[in-house]
């Protein structure tokens, strides 16, 4: 079994969970860490070698791959010094602060041959995992239409934040409905043809611009998911429901993690579905981890696996074009 030499780019709050997921996966050794603010070298107890420089950090310790776990502000400089030593990366999302810079990022990628899977860990979740079997198991037939509903209190000054989400432009859509969107196209297994949405900021927000979401999105095989997503809601319970309609009944997710369930429409008790026990943020970003090694490995679909992540992000270009004109936005294979 190979062992990949990591450089880890980032030693931020998601940076040092990265760092112990990295140090626990068999197939993975951590030989370095890199972080532009000096001051967090005193931060890792690791006794790894330290840098503020990548190009430095990858030269002296030759990796096998980079994970990029930092803010999505010129990523281009770091993937430029990746391909330059032809190394394949895993970045954490946002993957860009705009579509048309992460268009940009992928063509770089796909030009230099090299993949760049971003990390969706949510696609890992025992409760997406059993999601996927009980649609495929067809015991309540295929789904038709849907309502996904996220309503928290983020705050976002919390020290085990990355605090910029505070002053981007929508960091509701670019930072979290990414991973419902995401999840909408794995779990339905399908792209999306249209997108009508609003977007809004309440006057107690902490932050700069919009934290509030709603939208109709229209897939390709039919289905209608009706979104509400917002991280200033005034309550600090969050409200999390993702219900699918489909031919025979209902499945029912009723909490972000768990709580999964289906019911017949003849029957009048919802059945729980036993979803495997995990570390949170630890072992979802293991099995990403082990995907992207198993790409590298497989040594193809390089440009599927960088263009994917396009597919979700147009969601969100979509939804922001949309609450600027007023108008349903219609999505073409050409839009990404």
């Amino acid at each position: 079994m190979k062992t990949y030499r990591v450089v880890l780019v980032g030693y931020g709050p998601r940076g040092k969970i990265w760092s112990q997921v990295i140090q626990k996966n068999k197939r993975a050794k951590l030989i370095a860490i890199c972080e532009i603010n000096y001051q967090t070298k005193n931060q890792n107890s690791l006794k790894i070698p330290f840098y503020t420089k990548i190009e430095k950090a990858i030269f002296e310790n030759n990796p096998d791959v980079i994970i990029l776990s930092t803010p999505p502000v010129s990523r281009i400089k770091d993937l430029k010094i990746c391909a330059k030593y032809d190394l394949p990366v895993l970045v954490e999302k946002p993957l860009a602060l705009n579509f048309k810079e992460a268009k940009n990022l992928v063509k770089f990628m796909n030009q230099n041959k090299l993949i760049m899977m971003v990390g969706l860990n949510f696609r890992y979740l025992p409760a997406t995992l059993e999601k996927i079997k009980l649609i495929n198991s067809n015991k309540v037939g295929q789904p038709k239409f849907a309502r996904f509903v996220y309503e928290r209190w983020r705050d976002g000054t919390t020290k085990r934040l990355n605090k910029y989400p505070l002053t981007m432009d929508q960091p509701m859509l670019w930072e979290q409905s990414i991973h419902h969107f995401d999840l909408i196209r794995y779990v339905y297994d399908s792209d999306i043809k249209s997108v009508f949405a609003t977007t809004s900021n309440p006057p107690w927000s902490m932050y700069k611009n919009d934290t509030n979401v709603n939208a109709i999105l229209e897939l390709k095989n039919g289905i209608i998911i009706n979104y509400v997503g917002n991280w200033q809601s005034n309550s600090q319970i969050l409200n999390f429901e993702w219900r699918t309609e489909c031919e025979k009944g209902i499945i029912i997710q009723k909490k972000q993690f768990e709580d999964l369930y289906y019911k017949p429409f003849k029957s009048s008790v919802e059945k729980k579905i036993k979803l495997r026990k995990i570390k949170m943020w630890f072992d979802d970003a293991n099995l990403l981890l082990n995907d992207f090694f198993d790409s590298i490995k497989a040594k193809k679909n390089i440009y599927k696996i960088n263009s994917d992540h396009l597919k979700s992000l147009v969601i969100v270009d979509a939804c922001i074009k949309s609450a600027k004109t007023g108008k349903k936005i219609q999505i073409k294979a050409d839009n990404y």
